[in-house]
């Protein structure tokens, strides 16, 4: 199963929508595989474009060929703790707090939270509180957003 090939079939179908695509993931379940495919526009995708999306996507019999003719679609936005697929997708988020998993330990750590500093040659910069990792994105099992929901509500109650 490649995904290079899911993303041919779902990338216009989602443009058509004035929506991108932020990511796909591909789940193995007991009986039948889940296809998650997360989008998003420039104005911030909702639910409506999801549903949009996602109707239009069960009409892909191109997609029936690689996951089967029983698999589960998902249509989804990344949502405010949104993983990150590819290192492009950080740039707009210097400055803020991430969660990330490596794949393989680094001094004996998997897990690390910091705040996002640089993103430069395929390398991004995670400051912690005690130091500063330089990591390359295809090293991370998973990149998150961490958001600071104390900022976000006073930023909220600022905008009333």
């Amino acid at each position: 199963m490649n995904k290079d090939d899911i993303e041919n079939i779902v990338n216009p179908v989602i443009g058509r929508h004035e929506c991108y695509l932020w990511g796909i993931e591909i789940l193995r379940g007991k009986r039948r595989p889940t296809l998650r495919i997360y989008i998003e526009s420039h104005e911030g995708a909702g639910i409506e474009d999801c549903e949009n999306v996602s109707r239009d996507l069960n009409y892909e019999v191109e997609l029936e060929s690689i996951l089967g003719e029983d698999f589960v679609l998902e249509v989804s936005t990344p949502g405010i703790e949104r993983r990150f697929f590819n290192f492009g997708q950080l740039n707009d988020y210097l400055g803020e707090d991430f969660k990330i998993k490596l794949r393989e330990p680094l001094n004996g750590i998997k897990n690390i939270s910091g705040c996002l500093t640089e993103c430069k040659d395929q390398l991004i910069t995670i400051e912690t509180s005690d130091l500063e990792y330089k990591l390359e994105f295809g090293d991370m099992d998973f990149c998150k957003l961490e958001p600071n929901f104390e900022k976000i509500m006073k930023e909220s109650e600022h905008a009333k």
